[in-house]
């Protein structure tokens, strides 16, 4: 198969859906297919590796993790289609809608097929209704649409005229390997993971942390990440005088690491399209704690099985330290939730997603040309 992936940045420091582009891209093309990443970005590296058989295409147009200047977009819808049309691609996947809505309008009349991976939920939608109405919109020029998981696809639905179908994100299990029977380090950390963004929600996570803190003096909280939101969190971790008990190191490519320091992860998460973190976190053997109403979490989350959740309801601070403090009390529970993890996740690894996304877009190609039999059809 002959695949353009199209993203708006790979330069951008940390990100899910840059990271799972690199992974499926990475493996597609070990298998043989001809893989060519397209960005917004200018000069600069990716923050995570692609094989030397992908090839890159950067359009110079915009600045990683910023809003693309409107002319900068105009002006690059005509590169983007005669790039794409050179390559004469079988399939054109967009990740994200920042990139498949630009692509759809790039791509109009070309009869190019173009394939929608979202990777958020629909929750993100909901204080943003210019995108939400450009999303709506977006689906008429996209052949089908992909998210990484059931609890996703059920809140766009399945009974429109584009197609949803589940591709979960690759789990790099590999690197995680070891890490289960490793004991965490001392003195004990509690570890969260993801962009300093909003919807990561580690405002309420500091504060919960904080409700502890004096109880527990021996234990740290170590927020791994980069993002828009580092001088607000640092300005809260100084507020409650936590800045020996608070970490942010920032992004790091080097995951195991971190796992196999924490005692603890917390996914102080208000929404996820996939939990990448949840996932690790259990490959690794390592209890999580989530919130009960986040998509994503609860999915791969089984309260009191392979980790805890927590409600979202009411006081969602005093909630999320006491299920923190019921773990740190109790050393078998945290065992016992860890010990579950592992097998709960094989499903995800890469090559089972791989054979998903081979499978997925041969039958894409399969029905591409006759888009009225496609959306009767069941892709997967």
């Amino acid at each position: 198969m002959k695949l353009v992936f199209a993203i708006k940045s790979l330069n951008v420091v940390g990100g899910g859906a840059e990271r799972v582009l690199v992974e499926v891209a990475n493996g597609l093309a070990e298998r043989g297919h001809d893989l060519t990443v397209l960005t917004f970005d200018g000069p600069g590296s990716s923050f995570y590796s692609l094989h030397p058989k992908v090839a890159r295409l950067d359009l110079a147009i915009g600045l990683p993790g910023q809003p693309t200047p409107r002319l900068n977009l105009l002006g690059g819808l005509p590169r983007m289609r005669k790039l794409i049309g050179r390559i004469h691609p079988d399939l054109v996947v967009g990740f994200m809608h920042s990139m498949y809505l630009p692509l759809g309008v790039a791509l109009l009349g070309s009869g190019l097929p173009l394939i929608a991976s979202e990777h958020v939920g629909s929750v993100h939608f909901q204080r943003r209704p210019l995108q939400r109405a450009m999303v709506r919109f977006g689906d008429a020029l996209i052949v089908a649409k992909t998210v990484p998981s059931e609890v996703i696809r059920a809140e766009y639905g399945t009974s429109g005229r584009t197609p949803v179908t589940v591709l979960a994100n690759p789990l790099a299990l590999e690197p995680l390997q070891g890490i289960a029977s490793q004991p965490p380090s001392d003195p004990p950390v509690i570890l969260s993971v993801g962009r300093l963004m909003a919807e990561k929600n580690q405002s309420e996570l500091i504060a919960a942390f904080g409700l502890l803190a004096e109880r527990y003096p021996l234990w740290t909280l170590r927020i791994v990440g980069e993002g828009e939101l580092r001088s607000t969190l640092e300005a809260e971790i100084k507020a409650r005088g936590l800045e020996q008990r608070i970490e942010l190191p920032g992004a790091t490519r080097d995951m195991p690491q971190e796992y196999e320091r924490a005692a603890i992860v917390a996914v102080p998460s208000r929404y996820e399209s996939f939990g990448m973190v949840t996932a690790e976190a259990q490959a690794c053997g390592r209890p999580v704690i989530g919130f009960a109403d986040c998509s994503g979490t609860n999915e791969l989350i089984v309260d009191g099985e392979n980790g805890l959740l927590v409600s979202g309801d009411g006081d969602r601070v005093a909630n999320l330290a006491e299920g923190l403090e019921r773990l740190i009390l109790d050393e078998s529970l945290r065992l016992r939730l860890g010990v579950a993890g592992p097998e709960a996740v094989q499903k995800f690894s890469v090559k089972n997603v791989l054979n998903l996304w081979e499978d997925f877009s041969l039958k894409l190609m399969r029905f591409a040309n006759n888009r009225h039999k496609f959306g009767k059809e069941k892709i997967l």
